[in-house]
């Protein structure tokens, strides 16, 4: 069982006091297809317990270690919002969707001539320019807020949107009117940033093979992966999208700390 010293609680245990309510930091193993309130309403099921929250959602596509707080370990979330992530990726070349993963709708090809053959140095090159840290926009199909309203609501009640010059968007609605939202930069920093895995895939649809990179990415908290996967697609002046992300760590809390939501129900 893993300890965090210096704040004396363990890792998926379950802790009950005097008047029987329960408490506990779990580590919860995501998997695909799952959201995080999912994971959050079975946890609570399970423990018979209102009081549960997650400190870092997922997206449904995305997999891997998402931290649980049970009882008096809600008011814990800062912990582990504050510290740095880590992600295994990948990175598709050559086409994008609207949310910057696989759950969007394709907004652009690459074809013959626009595409780019990227091979391992070409990559290595451009992954340097990004290991120093930059100044990242947020992405649109984020719960970042402006004005008071979360991004990601505006987007999906929006019929269509586009990104234009110096980081605006805007969003066009039904009933014909427009909105331009400029999105804010944040600066994000890297103490991972390595290219495991180069290759070309054949994808559905797409009659062309197009190259996917798997990357392993250790960053400062409030990091896009989707945003860094489509800037570094930029990079070659090709659109890119995640096709895969799994979160391998939140702090020193990794996959080999985890617990299934089956396995919850023993501890």
């Amino acid at each position: 069982m893993k300890i965090i010293e210096e704040n004396s609680f363990k890792i998926n245990q379950i802790e009950q006091d005097e008047f029987n309510r329960t408490s506990a930091v779990l580590a919860i193993y995501k998997p695909k297809d799952w959201t995080s309130h999912d994971i959050v309403n079975q946890v609570r099921k399970k423990l018979r317990t209102r009081k549960v929250g997650h400190a870092g959602a997922l997206d449904p596509f995305a997999t891997g270690v998402l931290i649980v707080l049970v009882g008096n370990y809600t008011k814990s979330s800062d912990l582990f919002l504050n510290t740095g992530k880590e992600y295994r990726c990948k990175v598709l070349f050559g086409v994008s969707t609207n949310t910057q993963d696989p759950e969007g709708k394709i907004l652009k090809v690459a074809n013959k001539v626009t595409n780019v053959e990227i091979d391992k140095p070409m990559l290595e090159k451009v992954l340097q320019t990004f290991r120093k840290g930059y100044m990242q926009r947020v992405p649109v199909f984020s719960s970042v807020k402006v004005n008071g309203q979360k991004l990601r609501v505006i987007a999906r009640q929006a019929e269509s949107f586009e990104v234009e010059e110096h980081d605006n968007v805007k969003f066009m609605f039904k009933n014909g009117k427009e909105r331009v939202i400029k999105l804010p930069r944040k600066k994000v920093e890297f103490t991972r940033l390595e290219l495991v895995k180069l290759e070309k895939v054949e994808i559905k649809d797409l009659p062309e093979s197009l190259m996917s990179a798997e990357l392993i990415v250790g960053c400062s908290k409030g990091t896009y992966i989707r945003q860094l996967a489509e800037d570094i697609g930029a990079a070659f002046g090709l659109p890119a999208m995640l096709t895969e992300l799994e979160r391998t760590k939140v702090g020193e809390i990794g996959l080999d700390d985890c617990i299934s939501i089956e396995e919850l129900t023993q501890l």
